[in-house]
């Protein structure tokens, strides 16, 4: 039997992942305003899910939901977030039946800022911007509107289209060296999701990132010398001083899905140089 997601708000994230699951044998349907561009092994449907009216999206054994706000400021989350939220569960509401399995794609800025301290799916979470108090109320929201669900907290997507940081350390940009660092490659955390939606009983949350929490004078250096240019200068008020930012503890993760394609950022920034991506 073919199994049918529905990939709520598909950009870059929701149709890396439609594509691999179509690769699998699932169909796949792409739910956002302008699903124009969509590849053509992806279903396209027009809505809005801030705005559904009555319209009703079509059954689903799973629902991934990767959204993107529209703007930086706490309304903008707001009306993305918490709006398409209830957007979503309504037009489900009108439809045939309810999916087995819904996922939300969340961030780990919700743990907060940290200084240097590990922090696991057990830590307590809490947000220290504006924004990252709405991505929590959204994870809240989900739980109470959609049963079952599952929320993956991935950090520091990179990838290909994904390469601000590539594109700092070409520049020569300032950077905070010893700053701690998350991060995962977009593709993984692809397999992360299909991961989710094809086990049987995924965990309810899981912290998706690598398995190198790193410096990001570090990374930069690593970076710097693929392109052969000068590492960026250190930005940091105390050269040396105590690393901040938190230390993500992925092995939950890591036991559920197994090795990674990129298991560092070496491999990852390694294999999207030579690709030729931010040439």
């Amino acid at each position: 039997m073919t199994h049918h997601v529905l990939l709520a708000g598909c950009g870059d994230l929701g149709t890396a992942l439609g594509q691999r699951l179509v690769q699998r044998g699932w169909r796949a349907t792409g739910v956002r305003r302008r699903p124009d561009h969509l590849p053509a092994e992806i279903s396209p449907f027009a809505l809005d899910l801030m705005d559904p009216g009555t319209v009703a999206l079509p059954s689903a054994d799973a629902v991934v939901i990767t959204l993107t706000a529209d703007g930086r400021d706490v309304d903008a989350y707001e009306r993305t977030y918490l709006g398409a939220l209830r957007g979503l569960h309504r037009a489900l509401r009108s439809g045939e039946s309810a999916p087995k399995r819904v996922v939300l794609v969340s961030s780990t800025g919700v743990l907060g800022g940290g200084d240097g301290k590990v922090v696991t799916e057990e830590t307590p979470p809490s947000p220290e911007r504006d924004t990252a108090r709405v991505l929590l109320a959204a994870e809240e929201l989900a739980a109470e509107l959609f049963p079952g669900l599952v929320i993956v907290r991935p950090a520091g997507i990179y990838g290909p289209g994904r390469t601000s940081l590539i594109d700092r350390v070409r520049r020569g940009d300032a950077l905070a060296h010893n700053r701690m660092t998350n991060r995962i490659h977009r593709d993984d955390l692809v397999t992360v999701l299909q991961s989710v939606l094809e086990s049987p009983e995924p965990p309810v949350l899981l912290h998706a990132v690598d398995t190198e929490p790193a410096m990001l004078g570090d990374v930069a250096a690593h970076i710097a010398g693929l392109l052969g240019v000068p590492v960026p200068p250190d930005s940091s008020s105390t050269s040396g001083g105590a690393p901040r930012g938190k230390v993500l503890d992925a092995s939950l993760m890591h036991r559920f899905v197994g090795e990674l394609r990129y298991p560092t950022y070496r491999e990852g920034y390694d294999a999207l140089l030579s690709s030729g991506e931010s040439a």
